[in-house]
């Protein structure tokens, strides 16, 4: 009887180890798959909320992208806009012109009536007209020699330095190699003049007409000046 009594209770407690046993393995597995779950949810909420950030991020950078093309174009069109009004070669060249003339005391008004006069389909007389004239000095003994074009309408005269001789003493005669000052005397008395080492180019505007002007050396005290006119 009391062997029968030990053997069941034996028997219960391998029953009850063995139920603590699966209990624990379930419990274990419960908490691994648990634990499990609550990585993987976790990790597919940051995973979602670097995707929203990233997302967010790359429409941000999108924005400021497109804003900084939007800036690059209005930079190159207003830098396109700026080469525009600067001059090109030629026309630096033509304002450098102008300053020296102005700085010679050519009154810029006339140059603006001048060059606004200037058309491009200007149409100029065929053949020239030369004529040859003296160009006094202040050791001249001569008074001063003027040519006249289309009838007196422009009145030419001229000035120069005198040549030195081998002692150093002034000739009559200018000296072609130093600075010549025309003076160009047109309708009613006004008077242009322009001063350059020959050969010597002026234009002047009378009416509807520009006429150019080119003086060149000649033979000793002598220089030639040719004259077109073209329609404005």
């Amino acid at each position: 009887m009391s062997l029968g009594l030990a053997r069941r209770k034996e028997l219960q407690k391998r029953r009850s180890q063995r139920f603590w046993t699966f209990f624990k393995i379930i419990l274990f597995l419960a908490t691994v798959i648990g634990c499990s779950y609550f990585a993987f949810d976790t990790g597919q909420e940051i995973a979602l909320r670097s995707m929203v950030y990233s997302k967010d991020k790359f429409e941000l950078q999108t924005a400021d992208l497109e804003k900084m093309r939007i800036e690059l174009g209005n930079t190159e069109a207003a830098l396109n806009k700026i080469q525009k009004l600067l001059p090109n070669d030629k026309i630096h060249d033509l304002l450098r012109v102008i300053n020296q003339k102005a700085a010679d005391g050519i009154n810029p008004e006339r140059m603006t009536t001048l060059i606004t006069g200037m058309s491009k389909d200007a149409q100029c007389s065929e053949q020239p007209l030369t004529k040859r004239f003296v160009i006094s000095t202040p050791v001249s003994q001569q008074t001063d020699s003027n040519v006249s074009f289309y009838r007196g309408l422009i009145t030419v005269t001229g000035k120069g330095s005198p040549t030195l001789n081998e002692s150093g003493n002034p000739e009559a005669w200018f000296d072609p190699l130093k600075q010549v000052t025309a003076t160009f005397t047109l309708p009613g008395g006004e008077e242009q003049k322009a001063t350059s080492v020959l050969p010597l180019y002026h234009s002047v505007i009378v009416k509807d007409k520009e006429y150019r002007f080119t003086i060149i050396s000649g033979r000793r005290s002598f220089a030639d000046i040719t004259v077109i006119s073209c329609d404005l």
